[in-house]
Parts: C-alpha cells; structure tokens; sequence
C-alpha cells in the first residue's frame, strides 16, 4: 500500500510532499520532503524528514499535508496531528519519529 499526500505554496515555487510506501520487497517507509516545483511538477529535493520505518496502519484520509497562514511552514498532519515541518525561510526541519511517538515541539502559526 501506497499513500501519497502533497500541497503546493500559493506562490507555486515550493511544495510539501508526504510518502509512505509498503511493499513486499522493502520495509515500509514514511518520508516528508520539501520540494522546489517547476510548473505543476515536484523538482529537486530540498529537504527530507524520515518520519517512521515499519509497518503503520494509516490511510490517505488520516494525513494532511497544509502550509501555514503565512505560506513560511508546510506541516505533516497524522491523525489530525502534526508530526514534522519545513520552515521555507530558515530552511529548518522538525519532527520526524522514525516510529516512536510524536511529541516534538513544532513552531506553527
């Protein structure tokens, strides 16, 4: 199983994407990144999060992925949580669990 979630800056010029993947031949993974866009298309990497390893049981309807008020931050929601954010105008990352709990402390506005 697959779940992929992602939501483009007004601006258009960065996006957050969210992916998990589960297959038979590798251990499932879960990864936020942040994205520069060219056009409608997710370019280069700009910075990645590995949220868990192993198996997790969510669906496409338990994650979000918002840009804050101010399009500075773009968040991961799981379970209506968040759990990791990009900071587009310092460039930092937050959160991330690699399976264990969420409880870091997130800047949002």
């Amino acid at each position: 199983m697959d779940i992929f979630d992602s939501a483009i800056r007004t601006k258009g010029d960065l996006a957050g994407v969210f992916e998990y993947e589960d297959t038979a031949t590798q251990e499932a993974t879960a990864y936020f990144y942040l994205h520069q866009t060219e056009g409608d298309q997710a370019g280069s990497v700009l910075g990645a999060i590995h949220v868990r390893s192993g198996q997790w049981a969510i669906t496409e309807a338990d994650v979000a992925v918002r840009w804050d008020s101010g399009e500075h931050r773009v968040g991961l929601f799981v379970f209506g949580a968040l759990v990791a954010a990009f900071d587009a105008t310092t460039g930092a990352k937050y959160g991330g669990g690699y399976g264990k709990d969420f409880n870091a402390e997130i800047p949002w506005s």
